[in-house]
């Protein structure tokens, strides 16, 4: 299978055999294997589809899915990125947009306590080189009491929010603006004395070390590697002492990225988890067909109800758990399942795998995000949501 190939044309036609798995497993869709063989007829040949786009997501699992590895999810952001070069996105869009001025975590610096706001300045100000080199992230820059730990001693942090790793315009299909984020990450990165580059984020470690380099030639010269997996090795080795154990049954949110890493990011978290004392009650079987936190699901339409549906989804298949408590080891998904439990109120906090860590190893624990995202959701109603319905657009500057 053969066809003409343009810039970010990334798809495996020679690979695929339209068997179907990709769409077929995926639990948004609801397609059967012929339905699922059919759509994807449809998109290789560039042809509207019946399902897919006007079901999906954006999460991410059908790449998971595909046994031969072709990129489906790819070739359904394309059509996204092609709408964009020709309309360009609404413009209730603009405020969640990693470099829009101010957006929904800028608009949240301000309102942190002054040892946070502190963090921020000394991580804005270190230069990114050394053995362990820790990139924030957007997401965990507006938490960043969660890394504010003994267990950090000996990594560097480096980052602010005008350094985007460029997931939200990848799972937008904004290709040209990755492409753009790619070039700039290549050239600040270049020449520095990194050893390997930590991530909290999965999102962050798959776009550097797959999308950006792999499809938009993003070059980097150091070893990438998942925080999780790293901190398990410490704690496996005694380095890490876990002074206490914790008591909790919890309900495991699996990121979109972290389900495309694998075990890397699935298997230490769980890891972690287990050496805590807390109990797993998993979502799913295959850790492949987890739900989405909701936070892609505003990637096709860019409208907050799709987030919002999404995100209840998942809080209601953690509440039948039975756990005490929903944890995720993503700070993106972290601050869309809170945000969204202000929205609908579940029995179960939300809390991410290093507030567990910082009990476990003795340090006193703050939960401050809840009461943040509320403040976020309330910018987010003040500057998006009069939006909703117009019909203009705008345009991306990286």
């Amino acid at each position: 299978m053969s066809k003409d190939r343009d810039e970010f044309d990334v798809f495996r036609y020679e690979d695929c055999n339209l068997c179907g798995e990709c769409l077929s497993k995926c639990r948004y869709l609801g397609l059967n294997v012929t339905g699922a063989v059919e759509e994807m007829k449809r998109l290789i040949a560039g042809e509207p589809t019946r399902t897919v786009h006007s079901r999906c997501i954006s999460c991410y699992a059908c790449d998971a899915f595909c046994p031969h590895d072709c990129h489906p999810y790819e070739l359904i952001l394309k059509t996204w990125h092609e709408r964009y070069r020709k309309q360009g996105l609404p413009v209730r869009a603009a405020y969640l947009m990693p470099t829009s001025s101010p957006n929904f975590r800028t608009d949240m610096v301000g309102t942190m306590a002054p040892r946070e706001q502190s963090l921020l300045r000394k991580w804005e100000a270190t230069p990114p080189e050394g053995d362990l080199v820790l990139f924030p992230g957007c997401n965990l820059l507006t938490m960043p009491h969660l890394v504010d730990a003994p267990f950090m001693e000996g990594i560097v942090i480096s980052g602010d929010l005008d350094l985007c790793c460029g997931e939200m315009f990848f799972r937008m299909g904004l290709f040209d603006e990755v492409k753009r984020t790619a070039e700039k990450l290549t050239r600040y990165y270049r020449d520095r004395e990194i050893g390997t580059m930590l991530f909290v984020c999965p999102a962050g470690l798959n776009m550097f070390r797959n999308v950006l380099p792999r499809f938009f030639g993003a070059e980097f010269s150091f070893e990438t590697r998942f925080l999780g997996d790293y901190l398990w090795d410490k704690v496996s080795a005694g380095e890490i002492e876990l002074t206490g154990k914790l008591d909790h049954s919890i309900a495991v949110h699996d990121s979109c990225h972290g389900r495309i890493l694998g075990d890397e990011v699935t298997g230490s978290t769980r890891k972690l988890y287990a050496a805590m004392g807390l109990e797993l009650r998993e979502l799913v079987t295959d850790l492949r067909e987890g739900l989405c936190c909701g936070m892609a699901a505003g990637s096709r339409r860019c409208r907050p109800d799709d987030m919002f549906l999404a995100a209840v989804k998942e809080l209601q298949a953690a509440a039948k758990t039975g756990a005490d408590q929903l944890s995720t080891y993503c700070t993106g998904c972290r601050l869309m399942l809170d945000m969204m439990r202000w929205l609908y109120p579940t029995r179960q906090p939300v809390r991410h795998l290093l507030e567990y860590l910082k009990q476990a190893t003795g340090d006193a624990t703050v939960h401050r995000t809840h009461a943040r995202t509320l403040r976020m959701l309330a910018n987010v109603v003040i500057h998006a949501l009069p939006h909703l319905l117009s019909r203009e657009t705008c345009r991306i500057e990286v």
